[in-house]
């Protein structure tokens, strides 16, 4: 019987070799800036950055480095399929928080993974030319069933007493732990558990668009094509969704565009804390912009604007209205920087770009 996961034979890195991991990993491609990426490459040689991120678009240099980093065992395949328990210890505002969930292969049906975010061209054809430059799932996907799974309290508490198969600190202090689930029947049973389940994308929609373009233009080159590496949890506490805040080179000044928004948002210059404050309440939509060392709060006159989306469902979704009803409007330059921490969106725009500061999306409005 197939099932929506199965377990995969994983290429890691060589632990004869690779003595400390914390010096070469290294966090998703699309929140990493130039910064950090000078400084992930300046820890090791081997740094995952110089395989996940072409440099100045030169994707065949990423294959002959990734090509090299497997002819020298820096990068080693397992000997078996497994699945991988993964538990990240993380700190949101002084908070401590533990997420666990499960790495595997995901079948790329649509009919049973939702997707919930509005994807952007540029960033699909990055994806697109190291997808066919590597042939490899460089990175997975952040799934999430929408449901509380026993099966992963039983993992939980059966592999959380044996020692991790790899323990690390990343770059921003979480501790992360992974445990190698061999064993046929838990492998079994996870999968069962997670046949029942419908799963919706609460990271990744960039890479599961590519993959499953590549998978449709490439069916017979490869085994299991139709799978994408994904992470998978379940709803329970310790999942916290974090607002994304865009970082955009906008063409034109922004009272151009205030013009237009104004139509449909009443628009305020404030100060910081306040828009702090505001941007996590519930209710109406709203976003904040900080552009010139202002910050500006934007807030929807009438809900009856939302009727321009089609789905009542997205409505819902700040991301998706942002794309729909704010982005549209502007004309931007290069490539969409994203991060979580209003601090490095400041940072990130500087005196030249704009930040648009959104809410996070709740757990129950994405579900």
């Amino acid at each position: 019987m197939a099932f929506t996961i199965k377990p995969f034979r994983a290429t890691y890195y060589n632990p004869e070799l690779i003595k400390n991991p914390s010096l070469v990993v290294c966090p998703p491609y699309d929140v990493i800036s130039k910064k950090q990426l000078v400084s992930l490459r300046k820890k090791s040689p081997y740094n995952f950055s110089n395989i996940l991120l072409a440099d100045n678009g030169d994707y065949s240099k990423t294959r002959v480095t990734l090509e090299k980093w497997l002819k020298e065992k820096i990068l080693i395949k397992d000997k078996e399929e497994a699945f991988f328990l993964y538990e990240q210890t993380f700190n949101v505002d002084g908070k401590l928080f533990k997420r666990s969930g499960i790495l595997s292969l995901l079948k790329m049906d649509k009919k049973d993974i939702f997707p919930h975010e509005y994807t952007l061209k540029k960033p699909k054809e990055d994806r697109k030319k190291i997808i066919k430059a590597v042939e490899a799932n460089l990175s997975p996907i952040f799934a999430i069933a929408a449901g509380y799974l026993d099966i992963f309290s039983k993992i939980r508490g059966t592999y959380f007493k044996k020692k991790a198969f790899l323990e690390f600190t990343d770059s921003e202090g979480n501790n992360n732990k992974i445990w190698r689930i061999a064993d046929k029947k838990d492998v079994r049973v996870i999968c069962r558990a997670i046949d029942k389940s419908k799963l919706v994308i609460a990271d990744g929609h960039h890479r599961f668009e590519v993959s499953y373009d590549y998978f449709k233009k490439n069916k017979d080159k490869f085994e299991d094509l139709n799978y994408i590496l994904a992470y998978i949890t379940d709803c329970r506490k310790g999942l916290v969704i974090l607002p994304t805040h865009r970082i955009i080179d906008i063409e034109g000044g922004l009272e151009v565009y205030f013009d237009k928004l104004r139509k449909y948002f009443t628009i305020k210059e404030v100060a910081q804390d306040f828009l702090e404050r505001k941007i996590r309440s519930k209710g109406v939509f709203c976003f904040g912009i900080y552009k010139g060392e202002k910050f500006y709060f934007l807030r929807l006159k009438e809900s009856s604007v939302l009727d321009k989306i089609k789905d009542k469902e997205y409505r819902q979704l700040d991301t998706y209205v942002f794309h729909q009803l704010v982005l549209s409007l502007f004309k931007i330059r290069g490539d969409i920087k994203y991060t979580h921490s209003m601090k490095e969106a400041k940072l990130l725009a500087g005196k030249k770009k704009t930040a648009f500061l959104l809410r996070a999306v709740e757990l129950d409005s994405v579900l």
